[in-house]
């Protein structure tokens, strides 16, 4: 398996010395070479750093993965957070590179950034944007906001919320989720209701917000709209969770416009940007006190919440990508990595499933691809097929075994056979598959040829 680029040696060095040349020449070194006379820059802004190559130590092989004695993978589960989330493009990667040019006043970066947000997205007037660590760090600083408002007192006291006038936030029990331990982490309250008239009789001074876990609401009583006019009814306000929803990209407007005061989505799922990236957007006040919350300020619940300038501009560009992208073309791209896998391992009896894909489902819009093993033909089950592919080397394929909530502390009181509530595919012992979203290029070869590799070495029946 050739793991190489198309980067060599003599290519490389003659780039950098007609890089470096080019920045060092005395035109360059000087005040009146490095600015007009109108003030402005008059030659585009470089790294800090020339490219040099990597001789000793870290990543001087190349493979800084078998350095460090870890295995990568190729990616066929999806834009799941244990295993990187999603590829960033080299353009996103290009922006993160740029980013690192200068130092900037970061709150001014976000300020900036959000507005670029704001219209990107069809933000409704007075809106906003933020990027954030992530969906779940939108969470924290919005709720530390909403609670705190812009008074510094509050804001060094929390999660120390004794004195805070409203610190109740209504939620549906259905969506009740892993995520909501980042409400409870500022000091919030979570209160449990089930229907429409449980939530209206919940209300009471004490109330900050509603809740709304978008990738739930099918299970819930009071849609989306309901819970906002029973927000605006009684004054309070209302956070939708929608970090894995998109796409479709029009979920980044059409949340905000239903009226929720604050929506969020991850940046490092298929928007594709750096997995420890978000977009918070909302109100412009309640944006603000979200700011005041995080870094770079100091001693407030979300000053671990740290964004980078790279990871600011990263993910302006991911999301720009993503909205302008025809997702069509991304369908009929993924149809085609399909149907090279389909093309090989036909000879073997096994056969494709019609490809299963709702681009209304309510999270997670993913295409997946399966296919059938006929039993007549082949004594190997779906499951062994996607074991072995994990078990590939030097790359996995897959992560068979590995939990999408990741490690899990100890509980003696734990059931032997614990249940799991998360939504699976109905589970047939002859039908194995995968999501293609996240390969890279080739990706999708190598996988044809290691399970050609599968099926030929199976039993016969």
């Amino acid at each position: 398996m050739n793991l190489g680029s198309g980067w060599n040696r003599r290519s490389f060095l003659s780039m950098l010395a007609a890089a470096t040349g080019n920045l060092l020449s005395p035109s360059r070194l000087n005040a009146e070479g490095m600015f007009s006379k109108k003030g402005k820059p008059a030659i585009p802004p470089v790294d800090g750093h020339p490219i040099v190559p990597i001789t000793t130590g870290l990543g001087s092989t190349g493979d800084i993965y078998a350095e460090l004695g870890v295995t990568p993978l190729i990616n066929i589960n999806g834009t799941v957070t244990v295993i990187g989330g999603s590829v960033m493009r080299p353009e996103v990667m290009e922006l993160m590179r740029q980013g690192n040019q200068h130092f900037v006043l970061i709150n001014e970066l976000e300020v900036a950034a959000g507005k670029f947000i704001a219209k990107l997205c069809k933000s409704p007037e007075g809106y906003t944007g933020l990027v954030t660590a992530g969906a779940a760090a939108a969470m924290v600083v919005g709720y530390a906001g909403m609670m705190t408002e812009d008074l510094e007192a509050r804001i060094t006291s929390c999660p120390d919320v004794s004195g805070f006038p409203r610190t109740e936030v209504i939620i549906q029990k259905s969506h009740r989720y892993p995520f909501d331990h980042q409400i409870r982490q500022t000091g919030a309250k979570l209160i449990e209701v089930e229907t429409r008239e449980e939530m209206i009789a919940a209300i009471n001074p004490k109330t900050l917000a509603i809740h709304f876990t978008n990738i739930l609401s099918d299970r819930g009583k009071v849609s989306g709209p309901e819970t906002v006019a029973i927000a605006k009814a009684h004054n309070i306000y209302t956070f939708n969770d929608a970090s894995a929803d998109v796409p479709p990209k029009e979920r980044l407007w059409e949340y905000p416009a239903l009226g929720f005061d604050m929506v969020t989505f991850s940046g490092g799922k298929d928007i594709c940007g750096p997995q420890a990236s978000g977009v918070l957007i909302g109100k412009e006040e309640l944006i603000r006190w979200a700011m005041l919350n995080m870094s770079p300020q100091e001693d407030r619940i979300g000053r671990p919440c740290k964004v980078g300038k790279e990871t600011i501009f990263a993910l302006l560009k991911a999301l720009e990508l993503f909205v302008n992208q025809d997702y069509d073309a991304v369908l009929k791209m993924y149809d085609s990595r399909a149907q090279v896998i389909t093309d090989a391992i036909k000879k073997f009896g096994v056969t494709a499933l019609p490809r299963e894909f709702n681009p209304q489902a309510l999270g997670n819009v993913t295409p997946h691809y399966s296919w059938h093993i006929e039993p007549a033909k082949l004594k190997i089950t779906g499951p062994e097929v996607m074991q072995k592919l994990a078990d590939t080397r030097p790359i996995g394929i897959g992560s068979m075994g590995a939990g999408a909530s990741g490690l899990r502390g100890r509980n003696p009181d734990a059931p032997e056979k614990p249940t799991s509530e998360r939504r699976r595919r109905p589970s047939d012992p002859s039908v194995f598959g995968c999501a293609l979203c996240q390969i890279k290029d080739g990706e999708h070869k190598i996988i044809a040829d290691r399970l050609v590799q599968i099926f030929s070495e199976a039993p016969k029946a």
